[in-house]
């Protein structure tokens, strides 16, 4: 039997420790000897209490009661899914490393190691989650064969849509109207998710459109970054002038923490989700939204292109940027507007059950993982 470790973060809500859980749920299920390896988080101040992964009791179980390595254990396989990357080497007969590189370049995102002399190793690669991040590993010297494309996937189970009536006493609950029209964006809140041309967007609209609201979900419990620091931030630019007091008091601004099955009702009560990234390495939370039935938003030309579906909503025309050993995405802002407002017109073009069932067969992380899986254990890998 394959003996596999993983080293990772259990029990918090960081990207990359739901992506190591997920996938060790999945794992856990084939044929293999899986054991845990914890690593310490990337900030000293996160915990399991403050930042928790909101996954169930059942699922949580499973994942805590997968077991640690013993002292000196050999295995066949090892794979690392932590920040910063660590390319040291291993006594596994193969060694994968987990990356994400959303502004495609990782330089000062590793440790021990050089990417050009690691590219040399035989047992030595990459797993990423989209086709934008793998050329940011091309360009710190990996061969393409090196680098393995595996994408995020969604838990269906969770991420999926809820009747009408649950939908409507949730809307009146927060005081939603039944004429309101509500956006949203949920995560980490830092600069290369886009909230800054967001903000400008919804407040162009709010001049014409008093029915639009906004609802933005944060991480500040990991990030420390609020969605407000960017109100600040547009003072200072031409958009400036448009944020009064009635664009500011018609956001709902969330900071607590929420269980997954929250997070789903929060989906479902948008009508809504818009992500007008500049860099991501795959941007899950529009893959959820439209698990459960949201019409999305993403920006055209990033990671969101290997899953985007024209009947998943609509993109956002962007302009390549690059700066050093940075690229990004310039959203744009008029193009965020037309967009909201093609889907606020036509809301049931997009997507629906028809676009929830279509993600629950093509990209659950049973999807994922078998791909990963398959990759993990090919021995022309």
């Amino acid at each position: 039997m394959i003996k596999i470790c993983v080293e990772g973060w259990r029990g918090i809500n960081h990207s990359y420790a739901m992506v190591n859980q997920r996938q060790l749920i999945e794992l856990s299920k084939y044929p293999i000897e899986l054991k845990h390896k914890d690593i310490s988080f990337f900030n000293k101040n996160w915990n399991e209490k403050q930042n928790s992964n909101g996954f169930s009791i059942e699922d949580n179980n499973l994942i805590n009661g997968i077991k640690i390595p013993e002292k000196d254990e050999i295995f066949d396989i090892t794979y690392r899914i932590t920040f910063p990357y660590n390319f040291k080497q291993t006594t596994s007969k193969k060694l994968f490393i987990f990356g994400t590189s959303e502004y495609q370049n990782i330089k000062g995102h590793y440790i021990n190691g050089d990417p050009i002399k690691e590219n040399k190793r035989e047992n030595f690669f990459i797993i990423t989650s989209s086709n934008w991040s793998k050329e940011g590993f091309i360009k710190a010297g990996f061969e393409p064969s090196k680098v393995k494309v595996v994408p995020c996937g969604v838990e269906s189970n969770i991420f999926k849509i809820i009747d009408d009536d649950r939908k409507k006493k949730i809307r009146e609950k927060l005081g939603i109207k039944k004429e309101d029209f509500i956006i949203s964006n949920i995560g980490a809140m830092t600069e290369n998710k886009g909230i800054d041309y967001l903000l400008a967007a919804f407040a162009i609209i709010r001049k014409k459109k008093k029915n639009i609201k906004m609802i933005l979900k944060d991480q500040s419990n990991l990030y420390n970054v609020k969605a407000e620091n960017y109100l600040k931030k547009l003072k200072n630019t031409k958009y400036g002038p448009l944020i009064n007091e009635d664009v500011i008091n018609n956001i709902f601004f969330i900071s607590k923490n929420m269980d997954l099955s929250t997070l789903n009702e929060l989906y479902n009560i948008t009508d809504c989700y818009v992500s007008p990234y500049k860099a991501e390495g795959f941007n899950l939370t529009p893959l959820e939204a439209a698990a459960s039935g949201t019409p999305i938003i993403v920006t055209k030309g990033g990671s969101t292109d290997d899953y985007f579906n024209p009947k998943f909503g609509l993109q956002i025309d962007s302009k390549v940027i690059n700066d050093g050993n940075l690229t990004s995405l310039r959203p744009n802002i008029d193009s965020i507007v037309e967009c909201i407002l093609l889907i606020m017109k036509n809301p049931k073009d997009y997507g629906g059950l028809e676009v929830s069932k279509f993600i629950e067969k093509n990209f659950t992380w049973y999807c994922s993982v078998k791909k990963l899986y398959n990759i993990l254990i090919d021995k022309n890998v």
